[in-house]
Parts: C-alpha cells; structure tokens; sequence
C-alpha cells in the first residue's frame, strides 16, 4: 500500500518539474517573457534600410523631433548591452525600440540608445537572438551624431553592410552654438560588411574614422 501511494506522489512532482522547465524556457527571470519583449517592438521585414539623408535629418532641429517611446525598464534584461552603454556614457539609458525581425533560424530586435539634446542624437544597435530567446550578439548598425553619419542596410539573411561618413560643416562645429550652421557635405570615411548573429558588442564604429577635428572638418559654401 505505501508503494502504491508514492506512484502519483512521484508523477506529481514529475508534473510540476517539467512546468517549471518549460515557464523558464518561456520567461526571463520573474519578469516578463521573452515574447512579451518581443511585443514592445514594431514587427518589420527585411531587408531594412537607414539612408544618409534619412539620418542627417536629425541634424536639424531637436525641437521638431515627436517625443520617442521608451521601452519600460523590465525589459532592459533582455539586452545585456545597456549597462556597458550607461557605463561608457555615465548617463541614464532609455533604449527606444524601432523595429523587430524574424529569420527562420533567429529573432532580432533594432533600437536607438542615443540621447537628444547631445552630440549622440541617434545610436541604433541590433540584439539577435536564436528562437529560444538567447541572447547571441549585439552590434551598432547606424547613427548619426555631430562628427559621423552611419547609414546601413540589414540584409535577409542578418548581415550589415555598413558605411559610415564624416559630417561636413559650412563653419566650425561648436556644441550649444550652431544656430545658423548647415551640413554642407558628407565625406565616405569606411565602409564594412559582417555577420549580425556573432560577434562583439560595440557601442561606435571605430574603425570608420581615426579622429575628428571640427576645425579640419569644416567646408566653406566657397569650397563646395
């Protein structure tokens, strides 16, 4: 009799450790799931592309600019990059989400880290995943700031082809005094292809540019 009672103890608690595997494949801790991030990103299809136009828009009046979505503190566990951005930049981080994508093998999600008001005004990283809900790599893609624009195009199959230009000015970039100022030119300054899904987290693409001079920078409308 006392065998005959453990038999559906046994299964009970075989029962309720298989539910408890499978609510941790499907949750990120005791917050929310890993499906649930996904739902905070606009669905989007490949390829995808930033145009340097596009981004050189930013360049213009912050003032213009719609208030963007900030994704909720919760989800900030999913992309394991954000402490390393608060990190470097010493300033609060408030990703906004711009799209999310889906491969046969990988889920992927793109969003803008950079900060209005300062010289980083946009800064846009992917975040791949396999269909499990790990995290595999993170990469900047594109951006625009003050000194560089970086446009790219995501391909099909997660691959970016990237290429990044040093942003010319009509008169000697200053922070907090460049009313009246204008872009008068882009000049191609690297250009890089690589694999999404792997790979280092990277919060710039150094390897565009060696160094900026707003001075060495500068075009006249003469020189144009």
């Amino acid at each position: 009799m006392k065998s005959i009672f453990l038999i559906p103890v046994f299964f009970l608690l075989l029962i309720h450790t298989v539910s408890a595997n499978t609510s941790s494949f499907d949750t990120h801790g005791d917050g929310p799931t890993f499906q649930d991030f996904l739902a905070q990103f606009p669905k989007a299809s490949l390829p995808y592309v930033f145009e340097a136009e596009q981004l050189q828009a930013e360049l213009g009046n912050s003032a213009a600019r719609p208030k963007a979505k900030r994704l909720s503190w919760e989800y900030y566990s999913f992309l394991p990059m954000l402490e390393e951005i608060a990190s470097i930049n010493r300033m609060p981080v408030h990703p906004e989400p711009v799209a999310a994508f889906e491969t046969q093998e990988f889920y992927a999600v793109l969003y803008n880290t950079g900060r209005q008001y300062t010289q980083n005004l946009k800064s846009y990283h992917i975040s791949v995943f396999d269909k499990a809900g790990n995290h595999l790599a993170t990469h900047f893609v594109a951006g625009v700031n003050a000194q560089t624009i970086t446009e790219a195009t995501i391909t099909e199959n997660l691959v970016a082809d990237v290429q990044s230009y040093l942003v010319n000015w009509a008169k000697p970039y200053q922070k907090g005094a460049n009313d009246g100022n204008l872009v008068v030119g882009l000049t191609p300054a690297g250009r890089q292809r690589f694999a999404l899904t792997h790979g280092n987290v990277v919060e710039q693409v150094r390897w565009a540019y060696n160094s900026f001079n707003s001075a060495d920078n500068a075009l006249t409308a003469d020189a144009r």
